[in-house]
């Protein structure tokens, strides 16, 4: 039976769906105007957005000066205003070398693209949530607090990669079945890019695939049987 869900945990799972969205940083070449741009993100295991921007490009210089931002996403259709969408209110960090590793690790098995950009000035940016704007459809729209929104810390950090790679090697059959097998494309393409407290992502050839658990997985147990009754068809 599904988990009811809080507007916090649905909102952490609408930024989970996405990978892009439209930054606001404070403008500092035309102070009081926002600055908008696009960037790539993924989420860290507690739902915080991570971006990797150019020490060189205009939103990371309005950074390094307010580092207050927003960055907004929203579900695709041809009526947004019926659609959910969110905006996320928080600091932007640069992100530091002893939580490096994972980050540049996650960030590239979705943005694989992305690797030459380390050898220039890129870095990696961590948003903490201060305040969130979630909006659930028309007439539906609540602020939601970091302690809603933030999933619980958990054991995932630390066993996703070998999870990853043992969904990976030899399960070619399961991952079909997540992915769904009308999709036409052929189960060795498909491979596992990320696991999290709320569920998983796939690469489908250049397309990725967001499938949600019916409730949440904290450690590899709890992984493995919700991976082992989703290849069942349960």
């Amino acid at each position: 039976m599904p988990v009811e869900l809080t507007p916090g945990q649905e909102a952490r799972r609408l930024l989970r769906r996405h990978h892009y969205g439209a930054l606001s940083t404070t403008s500092q070449k035309y102070p009081g105007y926002p600055y908008g741009s696009f960037v790539d993100y993924v989420t860290d295991h507690q739902g915080r957005l991570v971006i990797l921007i150019s020490a060189l490009a205009e939103h990371t210089y309005n950074i390094h000066q307010a580092p207050r931002v927003s960055l907004a996403v929203h579900d695709a259709g041809s009526q947004t205003q019926s659609l959910p969408r969110l905006a996320l209110l928080g600091e932007a960090k640069l992100i530091g070398p002893d939580d490096t590793h994972h980050i540049r690790a996650r960030y590239l098995r979705y943005f694989p693209e992305a690797e030459p950009l380390l050898a220039l000035d890129f870095a990696f940016y961590r948003i903490e949530p201060h305040h969130i704007r979630s909006i659930a459809g028309f007439a539906q729209a609540r602020w939601v607090s970091p302690t809603d929104f933030l999933a619980l810390a958990s054991q995932l950090t630390d066993v996703e990669e070998s999870i990853l790679a043992h969904m990976n090697t030899g399960h070619a059959d399961a991952l079909a079945v997540y992915a769904g097998r009308d999709h036409g494309v052929n189960a060795g393409a498909i491979a596992m890019i990320g696991l999290d407290y709320d569920g998983f992502d796939l690469r489908l050839g250049e397309r990725l695939q967001r499938i949600e658990f019916d409730g949440f997985v904290a450690d590899a147990n709890a992984a493995r049987e919700r991976l082992v009754a989703l290849a069942r068809g349960n």
